[in-house]
């Protein structure tokens, strides 16, 4: 039986997905097999959101993300893309919610590589990284420097995948315990359940951008890709995955260093790599033979789906 969670939640990646579409209430019943009337209750009690107002911010979201990282797209283009008729329309739905015009909003957040110039917070200066690019068997390999360290990034095309997995909504960001928590549930139940196979990845998938989502409505995905032919049920959900091409920069992190390597990914090697974000969601990889190092430490490789800058 598929639990009324797991149906809603279909619904939530239907409307990621399709932001650009004309997506009324009835073709998102249809989506959580509920007539409208139950839909739109059972839709406010599992998110305490209505249909409509969830959609309208995932859309306002959306293009405040994109007016950020795609300073190469018009703004009307963008306002398209996530659903709004008009300029008229988008502006004042985006200024309503932030406060500003786009346009400011865009001059104010924009990402580009003068961040890896400024100083610190104790005043130093921070030394830009150096690149150097290699190319392997169809994948781009860069190694970035700055004094004593290095970190490297991956560009190759990545497979589409089937994944089983659990999501939880609410403040997420630093907290070590609650993510242990969500991935023994994991665990606990795709084994249960015979869907982890040897060759299974773990991926933790990052639906909204932290920095315009309230902390409370903040959704991560766990999956465990499988092909296996388990369909769902009222604890675990199934999640097709699309592959392309993307980014993966290798760290080893704490709980409390993730928000900053997410920082270097956008803010540092983006800007320089000739890449911008596609519309296919970031997410974290982790390798599954790694164990924790003596200083804490995890190895972690964050994916970024992206696609050459125009």
């Amino acid at each position: 039986m598929i639990s009324y969670k797991t149906r809603i939640n279909r619904v939530l990646d239907y409307m990621e997905k399709n932001l650009g579409s004309d997506l009324s209430l009835d073709k998102l019943a249809g989506i959580a097999c509920f007539s409208p009337y139950h839909f739109h209750r059972i839709f406010y009690s599992q998110t305490g959101e209505r249909p409509i107002e969830l959609l309208q911010r995932l859309r306002l979201e959306k293009a405040a993300t994109l007016l950020a990282v795609r300073p190469d797209r018009k703004i009307i283009d963008i306002a398209m893309d996530c659903g709004f008729s008009n300029a008229a329309s988008f502006s004042r739905a985006f200024r309503q919610k932030f406060g500003e015009t786009p346009t400011r909003w865009r001059s104010a957040n924009v990402i580009n590589s003068n961040l890896s110039t400024h100083s610190s917070n104790i005043g130093k200066e921070i030394k830009p990284w150096t690149p150097y690019i290699e190319y392997r068997q169809g994948v781009q390999l860069w190694r970035m420097r700055n004094e004593n360290r290095e970190r490297k990034v991956e560009v190759k095309e990545i497979g589409s995948r089937k994944l089983a997995y659990i999501r939880y909504t609410g403040p997420y960001k630093g907290d070590g315990n609650l993510f242990q928590r969500l991935w023994t549930e994991l665990y606990t139940c795709a084994g249960a359940r015979d869907v982890v196979e040897e060759d299974s990845e773990y991926l933790a998938i990052y639906h909204d951008n932290p920095d315009l989502t309230d902390d409370g409505k903040l959704r991560v995905t766990l999956g465990i890709s499988t092909g296996s032919d388990f369909e769902g049920d009222e604890v675990l959900g199934v999640l097709p995955f699309e592959g392309g091409k993307t980014a993966m920069a290798h760290f080893r992190l704490n709980s409390r260093e993730y928000q900053e390597a997410w920082d270097w990914v956008y803010c540092q090697w983006l800007p320089i790599s000739g890449y911008v974000p596609d519309d296919r969601p970031a997410y974290e990889l982790f390798p599954k033979d790694d164990e924790k190092g003596e200083d804490g430490r995890y190895a972690v490789i964050i994916c970024v789906p992206v696609r050459a800058a125009s």
